[in-house]
């Protein structure tokens, strides 16, 4: 018997609302954890409210997406403007949990991790975009959960699920196996996250970077990066293993100065751009670098090596 016995597609339709109103909980998130005062960063009884007049939110002006494209953009009560961000975390997350059993099999250990890390990236990215923070309060728990996630498969290593694919086939799938396999459109086993592994991530995913900005600020003394990101680099190593660990971290830093490096140039007349501060939130990066090492970064090395080689 199959884990739940639905194709792909129906299970896509099936967990996209619980992506919406998750999405929903993300924007809660991304506006309150950065504030200062601890009553305002209440996300649990704190009933939702605009930012602007502090009107409480009624429930039918909550819905997602239909919520924002109802009140067109504006809070009821005062007409603040209700920044895109809003809808956009809403449908990311939607997307997400619609496209998580193509990507995962449905069911297992592997496609439970993926939903948390990729629900993770969407709000520690826009937390960052917005306020140029990466909150303690979601980073310091993925550590302990990205090891905690090595232990099934210690515990029941052989432990198979069954689930169908997109053309129809039923496949089986390790339950607990704690690293990428073969799922309706996805093929391939990669090695799985042991927990020394994890370890291993979670030290070196806050020492490499932290000496590279160590080594950073004796050049330019100033801090290169924040500690946020330290910590960042720390769960992701903890979630995937040392060596996609550093592929994020020099992919996101290549896509970063991809980015800095024009707005530099736009900026050179600037004080900002002459003493070479441009700030820039280096978690968005690292977040959009995360899919592609995860999923495409043994390829993407394998081909770099053939290159060279």
């Amino acid at each position: 018997m199959s884990f739940i016995d639905l194709p792909p597609w129906l299970l896509s339709l099936l967990l996209a609302p619980f992506g919406l109103v998750l999405g929903s909980f993300g924007n809660v998130l991304i506006h309150r954890l950065p504030q200062e005062e601890p009553a305002d960063r209440n996300v649990v009884t704190k009933a939702s409210h605009c930012p602007g007049c502090k009107a409480k939110i009624k429930p039918w002006h909550n819905v997602p997406l239909l919520g924002w494209l109802w009140l067109r953009g504006k809070c009821a009560a005062c007409g603040w403007k209700i920044p895109v961000r809003y809808p956009l975390v809403e449908l990311l997350a939607g997307l997400l949990f619609a496209a998580s059993p193509w990507l995962f099999p449905f069911g297992t250990l592997i496609w439970f991790k993926g939903l948390v890390c990729g629900f993770a990236l969407i709000v520690l990215f826009f937390t960052d975009f917005t306020e140029m923070m990466l909150p303690d309060v979601l980073q310091f728990p993925l550590m302990a959960l990205g090891v905690l996630l090595t232990l099934p498969q210690v515990l029941r290593p052989e432990a198979l699920v069954k689930i169908w694919t997109g053309s129809g086939n039923l496949i089986q799938a390790l339950a607990f196996h704690n690293g990428l396999q073969p799922a309706p459109a996805w093929s391939g086993f990669e090695p799985a996250v042991t927990w020394q592994a994890s370890l291993i991530g979670l030290a070196v995913g806050y020492g490499v970077p932290a000496l590279m900005n160590q080594l950073y600020k004796w050049i330019r003394k100033t801090d290169g990066l924040g500690m946020g990101d330290f910590k960042m680099l720390a769960w992701l190593g903890a979630f995937w293993g040392w060596a996609p660990m550093l592929g994020i971290l020099f992919l996101g830093a290549g896509l970063g100065a991809a980015v800095g490096l024009p707005l530099m140039l736009l900026r050179r007349n600037s004080d900002q751009a002459v003493s070479g501060q441009t700030m820039l939130p280096f978690g968005c990066f690292l977040a959009l670098a995360t899919p592609i090492v995860v999923f495409f970064g043994r390829a993407l090395w394998l081909g770099y090596l053939g290159w060279v080689g």
